[in-house]
Formats: C-alpha cells, sequence, structure tokens
C-alpha cells in the first residue's frame, strides 16, 4: 500500500513537471509557445477588487427558449473587498473568461483576425480575487446587463474599476441570448443553438428586462457575505437599458433604482421620469431637451467609436492589433480609431455618474477631451 501510494505520487508530480513545461503562462512568454496576453487597464479606486460567480433559477418564470425549463441567469459580482489580517494573495486572481467562453469565442475571432492559433492567450488575468471577504461598509448597487449577442464578460474592466470605487457590481448573462453562457457551478453550457423554441427579437427583449427586474429583486439573497453590505436604497442599472421607451420606463422605476446609463452605443435618449440617464456613445439630439419629464439625462458623444469599443473588447483588441499589425484592419472595422480614448472615457463617466446620483457627490460633470462631446439636460 506504501508504495503504491509513493508512485501515485511520483506520477502526479512528474505530470505536473511536463503540465509546467507545455502550458503557456500568463503574459508575454518565451517557453513552449510566445502567447500574448491582452491585459485590463488597473482599476483605479481605493478598493481592493473580490469577485464571485453565481447562477439563479427564477421558479416563477420558465425560459421562453426551454420552455420545460426554469429561466436561469449567471452573474458575476465584483464587490470591495478586505482580507483583514489576511493576505489577499490567499485569494486566487480571476481569468478573465471561463475556458467555455474563451472556447466559443477566442477560436472564430482568431481566423477572422488573421491570427494564428495559440498566438494570443485568451486567458488573461483580471484584477479581481476570487471569493475574497468584502470590505465593511454599505455600497450602493450596479446591475450591468450587455447586449444581445454579448457576454458578461465584457464588462469585467469597468466591473472592477467601479467596485474600486465602492460599488457592488452585477453583471447578467442572458441564456441564449449570449454567445455561451457556463452554468456554474456545474459546468454546463449553455448556446443559442440549444434552444428548441425560436424566439423573437420583442420577445427576447422582454425577457431580458424579466432577468434584470428578477435579479434586482433577489440582491438580498444573493450571498450571505455580500448581500449585507449591499446598499439596496441605492441601485443603478448600465450596459443595455432596454430597447423602447416603455421598457427603459420600467426599469427606471423598479425599486431602489436611482440611474441608468445606456451602453449599448446605438440608444436614444427617452423619458425616464426623475431617475436620470445617461447614454454613451449615442448621438446628440434635440427631441430630449423637449421631453415632457425633464429629469437629468445626458449623451456622450465619442468620434470614432463604435459600440464594440465601449466594453472590453475595445481596449484588449486594440493591445492585439498594436502587437501584430496584420489584423489592424479587421479591428478598425470592429472597434472604431477612438481607443483608449472610448474605454477610458466609459469608465470615467460611470464612475462620474453614479458617484453623483447614488452617493451624492457635488459634481455631476462629465469631463469631456478632445474628441468626446457632452449634452446635457439637467433640471
Amino acid at each position: 500500500m506504501r508504495r503504491r501510494q509513493l508512485t501515485s505520487a511520483l506520477v502526479a508530480f512528474l505530470l505536473a513537471g511536463v503540465a509546467m513545461m507545455v502550458l503557456p503562462r500568463y503574459g508575454d512568454t518565451d517557453g513552449w509557445r510566445a502567447t500574448f496576453s491582452p491585459a485590463l487597464p488597473p482599476p483605479t479606486g481605493s478598493h481592493d477588487v473580490g469577485v464571485r460567480r453565481m447562477r439563479l433559477a427564477d421558479q416563477d418564470r420558465r425560459d421562453p427558449w426551454r420552455p420545460d425549463s426554469d429561466r436561469m441567469v449567471m452573474l458575476d459580482v465584483h464587490y470591495p473587498a478586505d482580507a483583514g489580517s489576511r493576505p489577499l494573495a490567499h485569494y486566487a486572481v480571476a481569468p478573465a473568461l471561463t475556458e467555455f467562453g474563451r472556447l466559443a469565442w477566442a477560436p472564430g475571432e482568431e481566423r477572422r483576425l488573421g491570427l494564428l492559433p495559440d498566438e494570443v492567450n485568451w486567458m488573461f488575468r483580471t484584477h479581481s480575487h476570487e471569493w475574497a471577504p468584502p470590505a465593511a461598509g454599505s455600497f450602493p448597487v450596479l446591475v450591468g446587463s450587455p447586449p444581445p449577442g454579448v457576454m458578461r464578460s465584457a464588462y469585467t474592466g469597468v466591473a472592477e474599476e467601479l467596485a474600486s470605487r465602492g460599488y457592488v457590481v452585477v453583471t447578467v448573462d442572458h441564456p441564449f441570448d449570449a454567445p455561451v453562457v457556463d452554468l456554474y457551478p456545474t459546468r454546463r453550457v449553455i448556446e443559442p443553438t440549444d434552444a428548441v423554441v425560436t424566439v423573437g427579437r420583442l420577445d427576447a427583449d422582454t425577457t431580458r428586462v424579466a432577468d434584470i427586474e428578477y435579479v434586482t429583486r433577489a440582491l438580498s439573497g444573493l450571498d450571505r457575505q455580500v448581500s449585507r453590505v449591499m446598499d439596496l436604497r441605492r441601485i443603478g442599472l448600465f450596459g443595455w437599458t432596454g430597447s423602447d421607451a416603455a421598457q427603459r420606463a420600467h426599469l427606471a422605476g423598479l425599486p431602489g433604482v436611482s440611474g441608468l446609463t445606456d451602453m449599448t452605443g446605438t440608444a436614444e435618449v427617452t423619458d425616464t421620469g426623475r431617475v436620470p440617464l445617461l447614454v454613451l456613445g449615442g448621438s446628440p439630439i434635440d427631441t430630449h431637451r423637449r421631453l415632457p419629464r425633464p429629469g437629468w439625462r445626458a449623451i456622450v458623444t465619442i468620434t470614432g467609436a463604435s459600440p464594440r469599443s465601449l466594453t472590453d473588447d475595445g481596449v484588449l483588441l486594440a493591445q492585439i492589433a498594436r502587437r501584430y499589425p496584420r489584423t489592424e484592419p479587421v479591428v478598425r472595422q470592429d472597434i472604431g480609431e477612438a481607443q483608449p480614448l472610448a474605454y477610458r472615457t466609459v469608465r470615467r463617466a460611470l464612475v462620474t455618474f453614479f458617484d453623483h446620483h447614488l452617493n451624492g457627490a457635488s459634481t455631476g460633470t462629465i469631463a469631456a477631451e478632445s474628441g468626446v462631446s457632452v449634452d446635457l439636460v439637467a433640471p
């Protein structure tokens, strides 16, 4: 028995050594393969950042794509973290994407961009520590919904920045309306091709609104540790905020919601009553100045930006284009010509907007650099 245990241990040790020699490391490597890792800009706030993954099942709704199942959503929860007397390094740094997200996203992108296999390590590191203890305090909550066809991981850098500034940030994946969703902890993967019913865009958007509402109502029981540091009187929504005025008005009316930011890059300003609204990437128009109920609202226009440049993809693809110039023409089609300006503007505008309307900061003015315009209406 003793010999068998020793033999097993030796085999495990040798296999681990082989893995260390074969697998590429994070960042630029000069070992088995010269693998380039893009990097998210580090958060600039005073808090360290923790992250937890969670799955919610709404037993009061059936999934329109799979009517035999309850509607489920996957969440990333980023939050201010404090390990106390323990080193925060004891809590692993999270990767940017799950392995399933990488497998669904990278191969097609590599071919389309003109990259060779494994020239880019898509599993780059983030700045968030998995399951680290939350910091003491009472923090506003921000719920982020990516646009159709986009995964929640596209808001990782944005979520880290906001969490470092003192917010609990919940980003949502909408199964069947995202390229791939892995249902932690079972690791079951949902792709649009798994649907048994075809759902039109209008019904899909209605489901997305219901998903966001469900998440906001479930916040108090989301996690024993993190939920108790949430201030549910101060909730903000960002990302996709409805496809029409009625959906956005419904989201603005949810309990605790005190501010909305649309980051789809294509939205127009609509009436949200007294709930402040920020539209990022939109075009300045006169109609929002004539809305019947003039609450605080602003449109931030970034010259040369595209909807994708308002997500993490913008800053990451720009790095890939600099490393591999042959990809630059395709990258430019995807993210425009406004990086890193677009991504920097998104992060600054979100912090300024939510600090003012959820935290009571004295100024809500969004500083505009060259190439950025702000059209503001304030009561």
